[in-house]
C-alpha cells in the first residue's frame, strides 16, 4: 500500500520511552527539507528571506545611526569642553582665580580660560561672519583638541602630532611674513578652518582682517565705529565638522581680550571631565565650589536638542524597519498554517502511533525556530559584511547637511545582541497559532477519507 504521507516512516529514529524530541526534531526537519511541496518550499525560502532582509537591513541601520551619534559627540568634544564655567551677566576675572578652584575639584582632568565673540574677518577677496576663540597655549590642549586639528602651517601639510602642538604653540610669538610679501611685518597669528580658507580665497601666511563693527563706539550721528585688527594666517584645521570648518577661528587669548579691551577678563572658562558621561554630577560640584553668580553647563546640556533628535531618529528608523521581521514573522505563521493543511494526513498517523498534541505542537515549534535561527544567523552576518564593507569604503557626505565628511559606522556588539534575540523572538510567537492548531487535529478526522 502506497504510503499517503510524505514521512518515510521507516527511517523514523527510535523513540524512547518518554523522550521523543530526537524523532520531533526529524519530522519538523523532514518538512522543511520536502521537495513535494515546490510552492510550500518556496513560502519557507521567502520567509527564511524575510528574517535575514530584515536583521540585516535593521543591524547595518542601527550600527550608521549609532556611527553618527558618536562621532557627532567626539567631534563637538573635539571642539569644545565638556563643562563650560561662566559668569551671570559678567566676564570672569584674573582675580578670581577661578580655574584654580576648577582644577581643585575631584573629577576635573584640566581647565582652560577662553575669550569668546563674534566678529567680521575680510580678505582681499571678501568678508565673512566668523566666530573668534581667545586660546591658553598651555591649557586649551589640555581641554580641546584643537591643536590635534591643525592640518597646515607655514612649512605645508602637517603630518605628525608633534609638528601640529609645535604650531599651535607657535602662537605665542608674531608670524613672519611668507618670502612672497617682503614688505609686510610679522602680526599676531590666526588659525581657520578649510571651509574659511576656501570662502575667503587665503592661504597660510596670507594677512586677514579681524573688524568689530561696534569696537569704537558711536562716531558722528551716533554710527557705530568699527575697530580693525590686522592678524596672518598662521595654520588651517580640519575638524570634520561643516558648521565649525566654515565659522571658527583661534587666536591667543591676550590678542582677543586687546582687541575687545576685556583687560584681564576672560569670558568663561572650559573644563575636561575625567568620565565624559560623568558631566551632570560634575557640574554640581563645580557650581558648589564656585558659587553664585557662577554657573556650569555640561555638553549634553548645551546640545540636548541636537542629540535627542537623533536618539528619536534612531528609535523611529529602528521601529520601522523591525516592521520587516514582523512581516517575515507573518510569512512563517502562513507558512505553518499551510503546512497543517498539507500535512494533516502525517499528523494523523502521528497521533494513532500514539504521538501526544504535546509532541505534534513542538514539531510544529521547531519547524518555525530552525527558519527563525537560519534567517536570524545569515541576516545578523550579512548585517556585519555590510557595516564592515561601509566602515572600509568611508561613504563621502555633504558636510553643510550632514556635518560629517563620511558616513560613519560604530559596530555595537548589544545591538547585534538585541536585534537578533528580538528576531528569534518574534519567529518564536509566530509559530505558537500555527503549532496548537496542529496539536489540536482530530486523528479520526484525518484519516476519514484515507
Amino acid at each position: 500500500m502506497k504510503n499517503p504521507s510524505s514521512i518515510d516512516f521507516a527511517s523514523l529514529p527510535e523513540v524512547p520511552d518518554g523522550d521523543s524530541r530526537q524523532a520531533e526534531v526529524w519530522i519538523a526537519l523532514s518538512h522543511l527539507r520536502s521537495k513535494k511541496g515546490a510552492f510550500l518550499s518556496l513560502v519557507t525560502m521567502l520567509s527564511i528571506l524575510g528574517v535575514v532582509t530584515g536583521v540585516a537591513v535593521l543591524n547595518i541601520v542601527l550600527s550608521v545611526m549609532s556611527g553618527f551619534e558618536i562621532d557627532l559627540r567626539d567631534k563637538i568634544l573635539g571642539a569644545n569642553a565638556h563643562v563650560v564655567v561662566l559668569k551671570y551677566g559678567a566676564s570672569i576675572p584674573m582675580s578670581d582665580n577661578a580655574v584654580q578652584k576648577i582644577e581643585a575639584v575631584d573629577g576635573v582632568r584640566a581647565a582652560a580660560p577662553f575669550v569668546y565673540t563674534e566678529l567680521m574677518l575680510r580678505s582681499s577677496w571678501g568678508s565673512s561672519g566668523v566666530i573668534v576663540k581667545g586660546v591658553d597655549l598651555v591649557a586649551t590642549p589640555k581641554v580641546t583638541s584643537i591643536a590635534d586639528d591643525l592640518i597646515e602651517g607655514p612649512a605645508g601639510e602637517l603630518t605628525d602630532p608633534e609638528g601640529r602642538k609645535a604650531l599651535f604653540q607657535a602662537l605665542s610669538a608674531p608670524f613672519e611674513a611668507p618670502k612672497y610679501r617682503p614688505n609686510e611685518g610679522p602680526l599676531p597669528g590666526i588659525f581657520i578652518g578649510t571651509e574659511l580658507r576656501d570662502a575667503l580665497q587665503v592661504a597660510v601666511g596670507d594677512r586677514v582682517q579681524l573688524i568689530n563693527p561696534l569696537g569704537g563706539g558711536s562716531g558722528i550721528m551716533g554710527i557705530p565705529t568699527p575697530t580693525v585688527r590686522n592678524l596672518r594666517i598662521g595654520g588651517v584645521f580640519y575638524s570634520g565638522m561643516y558648521e565649525y570648518d566654515t565659522k571658527w577661528t583661534y587666536i591667543r587669548n591676550d590678542v582677543a581680550q586687546d582687541f575687545m579691551k576685556m583687560g584681564d577678563n576672560f569670558t568663561g572658562i572650559e573644563v575636561a571631565a575625567v568620565d565624559v558621561n560623568d558631566v551632570e554630577i560634575l557640574a554640581e560640584k563645580i557650581h558648589e565650589a564656585l558659587e553664585y553668580p557662577y554657573y556650569a553647563k555640561h555638553w549634553k546640556d548645551l546640545n540636548r536638542a541636537l542629540f535627542e533628535a537623533l536618539r528619536l531618529e534612531k528609535l523611529v528608523m529602528g521601529t520601522i524597519l523591525s516592521m520587516i521581521v514582523n512581516v517575515a514573522g507573518l510569512l512563517i505563521v502562513t507558512t505553518l498554517i499551510m503546512l497543517v493543511i498539507t500535512k494533516r494526513r502525517e499528523i494523523a498517523i502521528l497521533k494513532a502511533m500514539g504521538a501526544s498534541s504535546s509532541a505534534i505542537m513542538r514539531i510544529f515549534i521547531i519547524e518555525g525556530t530552525v527558519i527563525g535561527v537560519v534567517g536570524t544567523t545569515i541576516g545578523t552576518i550579512l548585517g556585519y559584511l555590510g557595516c564592515f564593507i561601509l566602515e572600509r569604503i568611508e561613504f563621502p557626505l555633504e558636510t553643510d547637511v550632514y556635518y560629517l565628511s563620511s558616513l560613519p559606522v560604530v559596530v555595537d556588539p548589544m545591538n547585534f545582541v538585541v536585534i537578533g534575540a528580538g528576531a528569534l523572538l518574534v519567529c518564536f510567537l509566530a509559530t505558537i497559532y500555527p503549532a496548537k492548531k496542529a496539536a489540536a487535529l482530530d486523528a479520526v478526522e484525518g484519516l476519514r477519507y484515507e
